[in-house]
């Protein structure tokens, strides 16, 4: 075989480095770099294979490891396709010609890194082939121009010639996107002053907080309408309208402030709105007395305020705060208490379901009941007056559609929203909404419509349309909202992980209602362990993460190891976002997966039967599948329930953006 000519750059990093670069679009990288086997094959045993993971700073190389050198024929090889790993890594030897088997891993479609000597000629390469060596101090990469045969050496001769003569070219490693964040900035100053105080601030003293949206790259897709809430402990809440032009910063914001008399850091919540939407929060901290001030970031739903048009549909929002939140709805946001002492917050006991997951209509109202007695209880304890549930309940009717509402939690609180009754209920007697009959067990059913068909609720009223869960289009996002899982029109995937420590018999009935619902090739599973379950996911292969485990199986200590350690690439997940489906409640887990770049995360908030888990999970993934948003998806899986006598939907929560979609477009 004729030796192959190829073009010859340089770059800084490592072998590997490159090799993770360039294998999305190499089949075969033959490679001269003995500190990246002895990475690669760290921990491998004389006469076997061994899958492992290498972290790059460009992405985590998940390698099948095997070293031709301890085996004296390709016929006495372990069969290598049995070996997980999205590159299988070679260690070349001089005893038997290891071209066939190069050969058909790369027919296999399986990229190779092959491991050799720097002189020795590797036959079979080609334009979908790359020679990786070392000349220091930058990484040679040759790429052959034809077919046949190359060698290492014959490209590091290559590239010191042209770098004696100052022709060589250079290739940059791909480097993470940096954060592409529109400046919020925050700002004391004396009354009138123009410029900041750095200081202590005195007790008892007038001031002026300054707030001001800066510019960024991408214009906006016209002039929009903000709103700036500044809400300092122990005062009134303060607002401030503005407009943040297409192009180009926004303008300054000024709220007079009077500081406390006790020398202490004075904090406060400074909270840019879109709407009724809270788009921006930071943390303020006003040193009166002593220190400095300064602003923290603490929760944001848009990078860039590019992305706020689909807000505009939300007729309310509660901007949750530990013990207290925000309420947005149209006129000046206010604070309210989310004490709900010891009111009781729980679905009904789950015993006597039939084998379809439902219950007689007697049960199913004494369930609706005692949920309805709670959720009126707790909606009494936080709002107070209706005039924040006659306010949705009106815009859903003009609008047409269910009113879309907004929770976003800064820190977790107590409430479970989903069932917040918004209608007047006690104990005692009381009548049942027409829409019970229709859209409970053995009613006539039919499309649910945005708001109740029937108009008349006075009373002590039983109705299915007073749940928030089942009357709005309800969403807890946990970070900036993500519009589509992935752009790009590719087979609907769902990554299945189970913990082994599950009954194998609910398990298998739990994949049998997953797969009844769902395109059967859809779906891949694996039982994991939590630190395997790291390595599954750390590249963008599904539209859906669902894990199958018992409540406690995994923390986020665990999601932020995988990120530290560089088990999870970075970034991770920059353009297929999956959506993550548990089946057991996930407190805890759902800010780091976030974080780790999903785009939203579904879960119950109590425990639920598992066997029944993969029915629900079926009925959400066929809708979010049928092309509905995650929040129609859940709102209609919850009705589909009801339908069959089941309230147990109303403790599914959605924390993401309920307009995420499958595909963008």
């Amino acid at each position: 075989m004729a030796p192959v000519e190829f073009t010859v750059s340089g770059g800084e990093g490592t072998p590997l480095e490159f090799v993770a670069a360039l294998v999305a679009a190499k089949s075969l990288l033959v490679v001269t770099d003995p500190g990246g086997w002895a990475q690669v094959s760290r921990g491998l045993a004389v006469g076997r294979t061994a899958s492992t993971a290498v972290t790059t700073r460009v992405r985590v190389l998940r390698l099948a490891v095997v070293d031709l050198r301890h085996f004296p024929s390709a016929e006495s090889l372990p069969p290598i396709t049995d070996v997980p790993g999205d590159v299988v890594a070679l260690h070349d030897t001089r005893s038997w010609d290891t071209a066939p088997v190069v050969r058909a891993l790369r027919g296999l479609g399986r990229p190779v890194v092959l491991f050799t000597a720097v002189h020795t000629s590797v036959p079979g390469v080609d334009p979908a082939s790359v020679l990786i060596g070392w000349s220091a101090p930058h990484v040679v990469i040759a790429e052959p121009l034809g077919t046949g045969e190359g060698s290492v050496e014959d490209a590091l001769w290559q590239f010191r010639e042209l770098e004696r003569r100052r022709q060589v070219r250079f290739t940059a490693l791909p480097q993470p996107p940096p954060p592409d964040d529109r400046p919020v900035t925050v700002m004391v100053a004396l009354p009138g002053a123009t410029e900041g105080i750095a200081g202590a601030l005195r007790p008892g003293a007038d001031y002026e907080v300054w707030v001001h949206v800066g510019e960024h790259a991408a214009p906006l897709p016209g002039d929009l309408e903000l709103r700036a809430v500044l809400g300092m402990n122990g005062r009134e809440v303060l607002s401030e309208w503005f407009v943040l032009p297409a192009e180009g910063p926004g303008p300054w914001v000024s709220f007079p402030v009077t500081t406390p008399y006790a020398s202490v850091p004075w904090t406060g919540e400074l909270v840019i709105y879109s709407g009724v939407v809270p788009v921006h929060v930071q943390q303020v901290v006003l040193p009166v007395g002593a220190g400095e001030s300064r602003a923290r970031l603490r929760f944001r739903l848009s990078r860039t305020f590019a992305d706020l048009e689909p807000l505009s549909s939300r007729v309310a929002s509660v901007l949750v705060l530990g013990e207290r939140a925000l309420v947005a709805s149209g006129g000046l946001p206010s604070w309210t208490s989310l004490d709900l002492g010891d009111l009781p917050r729980s679905l009904p006991a789950l015993s006597g379901l039939d084998p379809w997951y439902g219950k007689d209509f007697p049960s199913f109202c004494a369930d609706l009941a005692v949920l309805a007695r709670q959720g009126s209880a707790m909606y009494s304890r936080l709002f107070g007056s209706s005039a924040l549930a006659d306010r949705i309940r009106r815009l859903a009717r003009a609008g047409g559609r269910p009113a879309g509402l907004m929770i976003a939690e800064v820190v977790p609180g107590p409430v479970p929203w989903p069932l917040i009754y918004d209608l007047p209920f006690t104990d005692g007697p009381y009548r049942l909404c027409a829409s019970v009959g229709q859209f409970g067990p053995f009613g006539a059913g039919g499309e649910v419509p945005a708001h109740c068909p029937v108009s008349d609720h006075s009373g002590n009223v039983l109705c299915p349309f007073g749940f928030w869960g089942l009357s709005s289009v309800l969403e807890q996002p946990a970070g900036p909202l993500v519009a589509g899982i992935s752009a790009r029109p590719r087979p609907f995937e769902v990554s299945m992980a189970v913990d082994a420590g599950m009954d194998r018999s609910l398990t298998e009935r739990h994949v049998t209602e997953l797969m009844s619902m769902l395109a059967p090739e859809a779906v891949s599973s694996a039982y994991v362990s939590p630190s395997e379950l790291g390595l599954a996911l750390a590249d963008e292969s599904m539209d859906v993460v669902h894990l199958h485990f018992r409540e406690g199986f995994l923390d986020a200590e665990e999601i932020e190891r995988w990120d530290r350690e560089g088990v999870w690439p970075r970034p991770h997940w920059p353009s297929r976002k999956p959506l993550v489906v548990g089946t057991s409640p996930m407190a805890g887990l759902v800010r780091a997966f976030a974080e780790g770049g999903a785009s939203g995360v579904i879960s119950p908030e109590a425990a639920v039967p598992h066997d029944m888990a993969g029915w629900v999970t079926g009925m959400v993934l066929a809708r979010l599948a049928a092309g509905f948003s995650a929040g129609a998806a859940l709102r209609l899986t919850r009705w589909e329930m009801i339908s069959r006598g089941n309230v147990t939907g109303l403790a599914y929560t959605l924390h993401g953006g309920a307009d995420l979609r499958l595909r963008l477009g």
